[in-house]
């Protein structure tokens, strides 16, 4: 719950940002034209974000919306002009850069003049702000990207960009210029620096299932000591460092103390964190260790249980067919020593006699099937599919026959499989298409094809069909949708086949409209060149 909640937080953030963006990069324009100070001036007496550098933002918000919303409605021209915008700030940023180098033309000027009243200074853009812009642009061309690398890369940029913005701010917390100007007179405003972090972090939250956030977002327990570390990693040495100074500033102490007090209560508070951490970490691996031992015991005790009853399944329906057959061989005996003896109440009751020890006959039969199909299965081998369906429709020739259905199949492939028991499936399959067909012959074809690393096989009949609601049930054993006297068998059979293909590593479902047919599907996995390599070894 906590990974969902924590995700759906960032994405809802991610959302507001381009908006946020946008608009105060246009606020701050507006301060510009309406020769407002305090919408392009966060504190006075510091650098101020430049006319150039808020149009530069807005451009940033416009375009994070435009490729936010590709997989919308008119996602395609969002796209392009998602594309188009982060071109502009490349093309701008550039400029600007190599505008350092010495050449003359100054775009920031285009805006507002230098000599205007209220924006001395202020109208030209710092290199650190042209590179952040030009990180940015780049990581909203490879951000949306499916390729990991470009993914990566992306992320990289965004962090590179935060971590000159984190900067720069921590530069402006204790007034040392060098960490907010880098070596040159124009440093970046402190706006643009908290604009940048948030823009950054809005990025990353976009995707916090990929990259940097998917630890931080993840639900175990290194997702949960990352979100519970970082902001004190990040936020405590920040607000530490900013109150020693002013404590300096006021002249309560020298700086060496300031220092020593520093490092002393950092050291203080993070060997705690790493032993709360490490006690965290300790008892979740003792609560982990817990859970496993009683899942093995549990899994040891299910293990033991199926055992048990595999064994009991086998050994009562063995048990149970000699004295069935002794009933049933002694009802024949009366029923032909009797006959002229037997009234025709008398015929009817032994009739039905044998058919109730045939029925209990073939249901011992279909569960000693049934117990079987572990204990003497066969190992798994190259298997012809072609070769299993002919073998299938050779054991249901007479039903074919006589129902007059018409079978076609698609080319087959090889499979890996244990042939015996993929030849049942296709049997029952096949036979269940005969024997619930309608007024009409019926009509079954089988195909396969490949879907990723498994092979898709269906087969398709013109039958009664299935309601929606029996899907599940058709599977379970014993269970029936028809009457003994309107379907004969035992309810065994697509148990059976779920049983054997997903002890082959497949899965087997149906679809179908009541009256008008059914589809069986199962997967089977394919028969690779490595698999077919080590058989031949």
């Amino acid at each position: 719950m906590e990974q969902v909640d924590s995700r759906r937080v960032l994405l809802s953030f991610s959302r507001v940002v381009p908006g946020l963006v946008t608009v105060i990069g246009g606020l701050v324009l507006l301060g510009y034209w309406l020769n407002v100070a305090f919408l392009f001036r966060l504190v006075p007496n510091v650098k101020a974000m430049s006319p150039l550098t808020a149009v530069l933002f807005i451009l940033t918000g416009l375009a994070f919306e435009c490729l936010r919303r590709r997989q919308t409605s008119g996602g395609k021209l969002c796209r392009t002009l998602g594309y188009t915008l982060a071109v502009s700030l490349i093309a701008v940023a550039l400029f600007k850069l190599v505008n350092y180098l010495g050449l003359p033309f100054h775009v920031d000027r285009v805006l507002v003049s230098g000599s205007s009243s209220g924006t001395q200074g202020v109208n030209e853009m710092a290199p650190t702000t042209a590179l952040n812009f030009l990180f940015c642009a780049l990581a909203l061309f490879l951000f949306e990207s499916p390729d990991p690398s470009k993914f990566i890369s992306a992320q990289m940029l965004i962090l590179a960009a935060g971590l000159i913005s984190l900067v720069t701010a921590i530069g402006y917390s204790y007034r040392v210029l060098p960490l907010y100007s880098v070596g040159r007179p124009m440093p970046m405003a402190l706006e643009m620096a908290l604009l940048f972090m948030l823009f950054c972090i809005g990025l990353l939250a976009a995707e916090p299932q990929r990259g940097v956030l998917e630890l931080i977002t993840s639900r175990t327990a290194g997702g949960t000591i990352v979100r519970r570390l970082l902001p004190v990693a990040i936020l405590f040495p920040w607000a530490l460092g900013a109150l020693l100074l002013m404590g300096e500033t006021a002249g309560l102490y020298q700086r060496d103390l300031a220092v020593s007090i520093f490092a002393a209560v950092t050291i203080v508070v993070f060997t705690f964190l790493i032993f709360w951490t490490a006690r965290h970490l300790y008892t979740a691996d003792l609560a982990r260790g817990q859970a496993q031992e009683q899942l093995q015991r549990a899994s040891a005790d299910l293990q033991r249980s199926n055992t048990d009853l595999k064994q009991f399944a086998y050994v009562a329906s063995h048990d149970l067919l000699e004295p069935l057959r002794m009933v049933t061989s002694y009802l024949e005996l009366l029923r032909k020593r009797n006959r002229t003896q037997l009234d025709e109440q008398g015929r009817e009751f032994m009739a039905l006699a044998l058919d109730g020890a045939k029925r209990m006959r073939d249901l011992i039969h279909d569960l000693l099937a049934y117990a079987r199909l572990e204990t003497q299965a066969r190992s798994f081998e190259a298997t012809d599919c072609e070769q299993v369906l002919k073998a299938a429709l050779a054991n249901l020739k007479i039903a074919i026959e006589e129902s007059r259905a018409a079978i076609t199949h698609a080319p087959l492939p090889t499979v890996r499989a244990d042939a015996v028991q993929l030849t049942q499936v296709f049997q029952n399959l096949i036979g269940n298409a005969i024997k619930f067909r309608g007024r009409d012959p019926p009509r079954i074809e089988i195909a396969a094809e490949q879907r990723g690393c498994e092979w898709l096989f269906k087969v398709c009949d013109n039958g009664i069909g299935i309601d929606p609601a029996q899907f599940d049930r058709i599977f379970v054993i014993f269970q029936r949708l028809h009457t003994r006297t309107e379907y004969a068998g035992t309810g065994m059979g697509l148990a059976i086949c779920k049983r054997i293909i997903e002890r082959h590593g497949g899965r087997i479902w149906v679809e179908s409209v009541p009256g008008k047919g059914a589809v069986f599907f199962f997967t089977l996995p394919m028969w690779t060149e490595a698999l077919r390599a080590s058989a031949t070894v």
